[in-house]
């Protein structure tokens, strides 16, 4: 039997994440279309990750397992991911993460309905590890012109969604160079952005997978510190020196960018102040009696910390 020729290349950026890997794999295997290319990075994980991506591949031609001799880091593995397989569009799928069955199908037809569109971005759904699901809005829907979205994307944050619901044209990856190995937490944004100046984008909250949250992801962790927000600032001003992005913004909008910026930084240094308040907080509480004032202050400084975070 003669295999269609694969339209997408799904490619797995995979570290540490072996219990999670099967059913993120079973997840595209269990698509609704199956002229598709699978291909898992591993950036030389320390767990059972590896022998897994290996077990997967035997049994399945469409899929291919390939590992770093050296642990990289998320951005090489994400460029990586990037440069893998051969079909006209790619999905960076977390190795944590998991497709519903239609996605596939449902991005395959806003493809060849939207031809001149480069990114095609799906719907997430936030899952964490007691199996609550949240879903998660986008703002827009269908299609939208060559910088269309740039203003709002750059004042208000990445609209276009993670990276495991955005299914990129690979010429148009290609044309910006691929997604940066230097931006360690928001390469993908900033590859979104960089095309969404150049090309058309198209909305399609149809297409949903599930995203898994929980304390132990990398992104949860960034978040904790504060440093995602930093990388954000960092990649605002960075995008506005691309002539691409810059000339397709008015004086205000690029003036709301910069607030922006501004913004993230009073962000971070405020959650500092606020997370070095509040473990002075903690080991205060231990030693004084006046529990319920300090119960009281404490859960002040733990809600302004969430709003911070929701905010973001």
């Amino acid at each position: 039997m003669v295999m269609d020729k694969p339209w997408i290349t799904i490619a797995i950026p995979s570290y540490n994440r072996a219990h999670l890997l099967r059913e993120t794999v079973r997840s595209v295997q269990n698509q609704t279309i199956s002229n598709w290319e699978c291909v898992i990075i591993d950036d030389h994980s320390s767990d059972d990750a590896w022998d897994v991506a290996q077990g997967i591949a035997a049994k399945d031609r469409r899929i291919l397992a390939m590992r770093h001799e050296e642990n990289r880091g998320l951005a090489a593995n994400f460029r990586a991911c990037g440069e893998s397989g051969l079909a006209p569009y790619i999905l960076m799928l977390g190795a944590d993460d998991q497709l519903l069955p239609t996605f596939l199908e449902i991005i395959q037809t806003s493809t060849q309905s939207y031809s001149d569109a480069a990114l095609f971005c799906g719907r997430r759904i936030l899952k964490n590890n007691c199996q609550r699901f949240r879903p998660y809005a986008i703002p827009f829907k269908g299609y939208w012109g060559t910088g269309t979205t740039l203003a709002r994307a750059l004042a208000n944050g990445n609209l276009y969604g993670l990276y495991s619901s955005v299914v990129v044209r690979r010429q148009a990856l290609n044309e910006i160079g691929g997604i940066p190995s230097d931006n360690p937490w928001a390469g993908d944004y900033e590859a979104f952005v960089k095309i969404s100046a150049r090309y058309p984008v198209v909305f399609v909250p149809e297409a949903e997978v599930y995203q898994h949250v929980d304390s132990s992801t990398e992104t949860a962790k960034m978040l904790r510190s504060g440093s995602l927000v930093f990388y954000e600032a960092m990649t605002l001003n960075r995008l506005l020196q691309d002539p691409s992005v810059s000339q397709s913004l008015t004086d205000r909008q690029v003036e709301a960018a910069w607030a922006r910026i501004y913004a993230l930084h009073w962000a971070v240094t405020l959650y500092n102040v606020i997370h070095g308040q509040w473990r002075s907080i903690q080991k205060l509480s231990k030693m004084s009696r006046r529990e319920p004032i300090m119960k009281i202050v404490s859960t002040f400084v733990r809600l302004i910390y969430h709003r911070w975070r929701l905010t973001y």
